[in-house]
């Protein structure tokens, strides 16, 4: 297994005859049914398949506001990963903080119902550091089994040893992050790496969105684990501005000096063959200006700059050597009530809608400091296809997302449940004719079905924005609210986009809420944000190539 994680290695799908070198796979999908079953034919679990008890953790609580029953697929969920993990070393990654919580809890609950010791321990960033220590210790040690439910926070840079096998619910982050995931399981000689990925659709009823009429979360998930399969990752971005990672540079430049001048700081940092070379003198001079606003920095008599009083706390700190942020999750607030907790990769703008806890919510406003989206209910038209989650998507696996639509055999890793959803989504496919169609529309809403990656869709919703238009970036599409505007009219603003090529950061970024994604960028300069963000997270050849075509196309 370790050799088919490196580039040029070998993949057996589903079971390897080689010692060593192969790779045990499944997928396997669930539906959650849009209302609950009687008690009579509510899900029962144990540890043998399909007999026992109703899951844990699915009682009949409302939530306060909504009346929303609790789901009953991470009970099934929760049950396969006993029956399959109980007994071995493994690690688990739910796509939130809050979904590693829910699976704890079945997982400890299915140990006390069956008189077992515990062997399932949570490890995310917002538990301390003891709790954290706990679970780490836990793997490492070999007398008990113990397995991690966790988020990105064990996917690398931890030492806890070799692992079993490796579980994903719901599609991953990205491609190379499921590469560094299952790079945990069979490292002992002879054993294979071992995956198993859980998929879950909502039921399909009278007015499904369009994620779960496309089966969108089996596709994707599908698409990624082929592409895993292929030895194929998302290459790494080259030529962003780091600011964020020059800021920890130069803070730890001043700790191992004692201090540095400005012109010694900028000719090690930034000349020319120099880590961050693209960085102008004016841009370092801006920086190293608002670092010392923001109290990071400080300058001595002499000229020589030192750190300031909050720099000093946050370098004598232990978290200071950790150069990258663990990704942050936004309270979703409504009516001064916290609604729950979502993980938010993409741009936020204020009237744009998600779809969160299978309602439709439009958003009011977003503070990005204390991480929060302020929404409202909002009723009538389709379900949005945003509705947050881990990762950025590449366009590689947007593009494999639309080949497997448009094929006709089935992995043979799918389960038979799995294999039923993508033969769904490859009918609702062909039924709107999206192998020629460029868009969808929906009353007063149309779907941009680019099968672009995250960064050019949000490239194109900027530019729409800037034209006067509500749009929003959600999965392989970009959903434009028309208002009394018609679909000509959105394909002429895109025309006009691609002639009128790039505008400025200042006024393609104007309406975005939350660019804040590095560990300093909250230190960064609102300009020197904006080039980063745009960076590291737009597309924007590729954007207007899009436009062009899509223009051209429907005129």
């Amino acid at each position: 297994a370790a050799d088919f994680l490196r580039p040029g290695g070998a993949a057996v799908v589903v079971e390897s005859t080689e010692q060593g070198n192969g790779l045990k796979l499944v997928v396997k999908g669930y539906e959650e049914p849009l209302v609950e079953a009687p008690e009579a034919t509510k899900p029962r679990v144990s540890t043998d398949e399909g007999e026992g008890r109703r899951p844990p953790g699915l009682t009949d609580d409302k939530d306060e506001e909504e009346g929303a029953p609790e789901p009953v697929t991470p009970g099934h969920i929760a049950a396969h990963l006993f029956r399959s993990l109980h007994g071995s070393n493994n690690l688990v990654f739910p796509n939130s903080r809050r979904e590693v919580e829910r699976y704890t809890h079945l997982l400890n609950k299915l140990c006390a119902d069956l008189q077992v010791p515990n062997e399932f321990w949570p490890h995310h960033g917002s538990l301390s550091k003891e709790i954290r220590s706990e679970t780490e210790s836990a793997l490492k040690q070999k007398e008990l089994p113990a397995t991690a439910i966790c988020t990105s926070t064990l996917e690398l840079g931890i030492d806890i040893g070799a692992v079993k096998s490796v579980a994903q619910i719901g599609s991953p982050p990205s491609v190379a992050s499921l590469r560094q995931r299952l790079g945990r399981s069979g490292r002992r000689k002879g054993e294979p790496a071992i995956l198993r990925a859980y998929v879950e659709e909502d039921e399909l009823g009278n007015n499904p969105s369009l994620a779960t009429e496309l089966r969108l979360h089996t596709v994707e998930t599908v698409a990624m684990v082929d592409l895993l399969t292929q030895n194929w990752f998302e290459p790494p971005r080259a030529g962003g501005s780091h600011f964020s990672t020059l800021i920890q540079q130069i803070l730890s430049v001043i700790a191992q000096r004692g201090g540095a001048s400005i012109v010694e700081l900028y000719e090690l940092l930034c000349a020319p063959n120099a880590p961050f070379a693209g960085t102008t003198k004016k841009e370092f001079a801006e920086l190293v200006r608002h670092l010392g606003e923001r109290e990071l920095l400080m300058q001595d008599s002499s000229g020589e700059l030192l750190h300031g009083t909050l720099g000093e706390k946050f370098v004598n700190h232990y978290s200071f050597y950790a150069s990258f942020a663990t990704e942050e999750e936004f309270r979703i607030i409504a009516a001064g009530r916290t609604l729950g907790t979502m993980p938010v990769t993409q741009m936020l703008t204020v009237g744009q809608r998600i779809l969160f806890a299978g309602k439709t919510w439009k958003v009011e406003s977003v503070d990005e400091e204390q991480k929060a989206v302020y929404v409202r209910r909002t009723g009538g038209g389709t379900p949005p296809l945003f509705s947050g989650g881990a990762g950025r998507k590449h366009t590689r696996v947007r593009q494999r997302m639309r080949e497997l639509l448009e094929a006709a055999d089935s992995p043979a890793y799918l389960d038979p449940k799995a294999a039923a959803l993508l033969a769904q989504g490859r009918t609702a496919y062909a039924a709107r004719g999206l192998a020629q169609a460029c868009y969808i529309e929906q009353g007063r809403q149309v779907q941009l079905m680019t099968w672009l990656g995250d960064s050019a869709n949000e490239t194109l919703a900027c530019l729409l924005i800037r034209r006067g238009y509500e749009a929003t970036a959600g999965g392989p599409a970009v959903e434009v609210q028309l208002g009394q505007r018609t679909v000509s009219d959105v394909m002429d603003a895109l025309g006009d986009a691609a002639v009128d090529g790039a505008p400025p950061l200042e006024v393609l970024l104007a309406n975005v809420k939350n660019l804040q994604r590095e560990k300093w960028d909250w230190a960064l300069p609102q300009s020197l944000l904006r080039k980063s963000y745009a960076s590291l997270n737009l597309e924007i050849e590729e954007a207007l190539v899009w436009a062009r075509q899509a223009a051209a196309f429907e005129g």
